[in-house]
């Protein structure tokens, strides 16, 4: 087994003692002025744990932690510093690093956090697996409709990862879906300011926002009206830019239903969430991603009337396609 350490210290004396320090108790230590002088070192994939002090390499306090965190996830990080404020700790706390040092510090606490982080190694890896695990069950089932099931999973990802911006903005939706909006919109600010120093996969807590601020008190519905059906459907894409549009143009005041996706899935047959209130626009919020045929099965099932986007959705999604695939049942039928 491999029994290497990567020291990333800016100072030269601090990397030797460093060195000796593990040298001495039987690591080899490679040590650098910068993670990403490293990288040769970190690819070969024997690094056993990675000892950074809060201001290497170029970018600012912590950018180099960050960017191992997030491009080694599995290799422990033993971060060093001169001060580690309260902001600093918290943000350690969302990286998960194995542990902290304040500096100085002596040879027994290093080789300390050394062996602490190696004995953890194993474990963390352990709930990184139930965290992935977790995260994709809970997306399956909202693919689904099942938000009741998606519950518990979220709350089992939550505990390992308390301060994730996905975890948070997926709790978001899930009140989104429920009805619950304000504690959605609270969970999507919380979101986005976790997701400053990370890149969180979708759903984008942005979105959600825009959503929550499009709905205006419509309540979610397990079936539209009668009066709904038939409706004119405008789809959209980015509900930030083109909701707000359609807010403030005449031709879109009138009644209409407005589709949106929250692509959850590439499945062409996940679930469909509506949404209906006293104003002249109901939502359909469908599961997948915006496809020709998730969107064509959608309108199939609101029983759904002509169709438009807007020109940037347009250019994302084939409204000829669409309405091919929603005339081929009536042309199969005769």
């Amino acid at each position: 087994m491999s029994r290497r350490v990567l020291i990333v210290e800016p100072d030269l004396a601090g990397r030797t003692m460093m060195e000796r320090t593990l040298a001495g108790v039987g690591f080899s230590a490679h040590a650098s002025a910068s993670a990403h002088e490293a990288r040769g070192v970190l690819d070969g994939g024997e690094v056993l744990v990675v000892v950074i002090d809060e201001l290497a390499g170029t970018g600012g306090a912590l950018a180099e932690v960050r960017w191992l965190h997030a491009t080694y996830p599995t290799v422990p990080l033993i971060v060093t510093g001169g001060l580690l404020s309260r902001r600093v700790m918290l943000e350690l706390v969302r990286l998960h690093v194995a542990d902290a040092l304040v500096k100085p510090f002596t040879p027994a606490e290093l080789r300390g956090a050394v062996m602490r982080a190696i004995n953890e190694r194993a474990n963390l890896h352990e709930a990184s697996l139930e965290y992935a695990a977790a995260i994709t069950e809970a997306r399956h089932a909202l693919a689904r409709g099942d938000i009741a099931d998606a519950r518990p999973l979220l709350a089992r990802a939550h505990a390992i990862s308390p301060l994730d911006a996905e975890v948070m903005a997926l709790h978001a939706l899930v009140s989104e879906l429920g009805g619950r909006d304000d504690e959605a919109a609270r969970g999507y600010r919380a979101a986005i300011a976790l997701r400053d120093e990370e890149a969180s996969a979708a759903p984008d807590p942005h979105e959600g926002l825009a959503r929550l601020a499009a709905y205006r008190g419509a309540e979610p519905v397990s079936v539209l009206p009668a009066s709904r059906r038939g409706l004119p459907v405008r789809v959209v894409s980015d509900p930030g830019d083109e909701l707000g549009q359609q807010n403030g143009r005449p031709e879109d005041q009138g009644a209409h239903l407005v589709l949106l996706s929250l692509g959850l899935t590439f499945e062409d047959h996940g679930a469909l969430f509506l949404r209906d209130g006293p104003g002249p626009r109901a939502f359909a919020v469908i599961a997948s991603s915006l496809r020709p045929e998730s969107v064509a099965a959608a309108l199939e099932e609101l029983g759904a009337g002509a169709l438009s986007a807007w020109p940037a959705t347009a250019a994302r999604l084939d409204l000829a396609r669409v309405e091919q695939l929603r005339r081929a049942p009536s042309e199969e039928a005769s």
